[in-house]
């Protein structure tokens, strides 16, 4: 029977291996010709904009051949657009010279850094970000995620997307002016025109104190988030919403959290449409409400925000806050699973398997769960070893089923350790090895499941795998028999009629035994047969 567990993973690219270059020193002057429109200070924030620009680029072109040298290994690689955009997280960008004259700004600055240095802080902020959203949806608990699994990488690019925009729309106001305009329209441009560059500098203030996070400083970093948050920046206000649910920089405060998701949900942004919905969902400083969660959620995943579609087909699938559409269910898990969401994938797996919403399809099941065994849910390594031990929508391979059960069993999966140790056991698939068998067992059974733990019972008394102990034997199928399992019961009975492990005990023997029959269990029915009794 294939159970449902629902983790959320987000694949993030990882660099290793590379240990090249040193410190190096990039220096750039910009020089910028202001409009009627400019002020000191709007000049200075456009040239320093375009300072920057110019200095990530060069050191992103650095950064990128590193990460060409390493995917010839392993088949990674990261855009140069995607390291730039996300080394605006990890380096500073230090001032050397700046001159106005009422007319042009010149600016002049320089960033100091090793690329390959750039490159592990790339990697570190990957999988930090990934961490966050698997605790977020597993846990379900925001208040008790860490300050370094705080996510930034959706939020720096969100960040460049809204420094490009406000400096191409700079660019074309100040062209507007140049041209002859009626006082009204002159007033409206130039109102539009100090817009765009007070977004250049709320983006400014925002990776200042992505910096600063970066570095540890919580409290600068909360101080930072809290100004551009004020003065309506979005990511700053989801940022701002996080560190209040972990209190990072200031003291949890789950209600705090939400006004900040709210304010940024309602300008758009999707990461933080996405955590309102799941604070809905949780009832995490709010009332719980599954029709608020499945509101933002649709909102989110409207805008292609796979966790948010995810957590939608999750809604549909389970009718909360919606009536329960298993077809809609299967709609939302697509379109997640289509951009890598591993979970998506292992759901929407499920559904093929079932025939939930679509025709049964073991074959698609295999797929999505492959794809999501590959990027390392347990749960889908796990359900991806039935079908090959199966033969269900794939040719049958014991082999196969051995290597995904052993990594899930390797995640802590007990129901992928009982089977792992059945294979060893029996040699199926692998070459026989009861210390193996018994290994596998005692770790499933020491989390609870009864299967393993009758089995490892089973290994005890036989002296298989392990010295041969009756005493434990009794404990482990005590323990399995306690929680149903007929088998169990069974071997208990016999080991109180017997007096193995045990004190001979008649009438507790007839006792298990009769809980055995009664749930159809061959052999015990046999033995009250052969004691007269029912």
């Amino acid at each position: 029977m294939l159970v449902r567990l629902i983790p959320f993973f987000l694949a993030a690219i990882s660099f290793s291996g590379i240990a090249l270059a040193a410190e190096q020193t990039y220096v750039r002057e910009y020089t910028y010709q202001a409009s009627e429109a400019d002020s000191k200070i709007t000049a200075r924030a456009i040239a320093l904009q375009e300072v920057k620009r110019e200095l990530l680029s060069e050191l992103g072109t650095h950064v990128y051949s590193l990460v060409k040298l390493q995917s010839s290994s392993d088949g990674t690689q990261l855009g140069s657009e995607e390291i730039e955009t996300l080394s605006a997280g990890v380096t500073r960008v230090e001032i050397l010279d700046e001159k106005w004259n009422g007319a042009v700004y010149v600016l002049k600055a320089q960033i100091k850094a090793d690329p390959a240095d750039v490159l592990k802080s790339l990697n570190k902020m990957l999988d930090a970000d990934k961490k966050q959203k698997q605790i977020s949806q597993l846990a379900g608990e925001l208040s008790k995620v860490h300050n370094e699994n705080i996510q930034i990488v959706e939020s720096l690019t969100q960040s460049k997307k809204e420094t490009t925009t406000a400096l191409a729309e700079i660019a074309r106001l100040k062209k507007q002016l140049e041209e002859q305009q009626t006082d009204t329209s002159r007033q409206t441009l130039q109102a539009a025109y100090q817009q765009q560059v007070n977004q250049l500098t709320l983006n400014d203030l925002f990776e200042s104190a992505i910096k600063h996070l970066k570095e540890g400083d919580n409290s600068n970093a909360f101080n930072l988030f809290k100004t551009a948050a004020k003065q309506g920046h979005a990511p700053a206000q989801y940022l701002l919403g996080t560190m209040y649910v972990v209190g990072a920089g200031v003291a949890h405060d789950a209600k705090r959290a939400v006004y900040w998701y709210q304010k940024a949900a309602e300008q758009g942004y999707a990461p933080a449409q996405y955590f309102l919905g799941l604070v809905y969902a949780q009832g995490e400083g709010v009332a719980r409400d599954a029709k608020q969660a499945v509101y933002w959620y649709q909102k989110a995943a409207g805008q292609g925000y796979a966790g948010a579609q995810f957590s939608l087909g999750w809604m549909y699938e389970k009718g909360e806050g919606v009536a329960r559409d298993e077809k809609q269910a299967v709609y939302w898990f697509q379109k997640a699973a289509e951009q890598g969401d591993a979970s998506a994938q292992h759901n929407l797996g499920l559904m093929y398997e079932k025939g939930e919403g679509v025709v049964r399809d073991a074959k698609q099941a295999v797929y999505w769960w492959q794809k999501a065994a590959e990027q390392g849910v347990a749960r889908a390594q796990y359900n991806l070893g039935l079908m090959y031990a199966n033969g269900d929508g794939v040719a049958r391979d014991l082999k196969q089923a051995v290597y995904w059960w052993q990594k899930a069993a390797e995640q802590g999966l007990a129901d992928a350790q009982a089977n792992l140790g059945l294979m060893y056991a029996n040699g199926d698939g692998v070459a026989r090895d009861l210390k193996q068998a018994v290994y596998w067992y005692q770790k499933a059974a020491e989390q609870g499941y009864a299967g393993a733990q009758t089995n490892l019972g089973l290994m005890y008394f036989n002296g298989e795998g392990v010295a041969r102990d009756a005493k434990q034997a009794v404990s482990w199928f005590r323990k399995a028999a306690e929680q149903g399992n007929a088998s169990a019961q069974n071997n208990l009975g016999v080991m109180y009629a017997n007096g193995e492990g045990v004190a001979r005990d008649a009438k507790k023997a007839v006792y298990w035994w009769r809980k055995a029959a009664g749930q159809g269990n061959a052999q015990a029915r046999t033995a009250l047969t052969a004691m007269n009794l029912k």
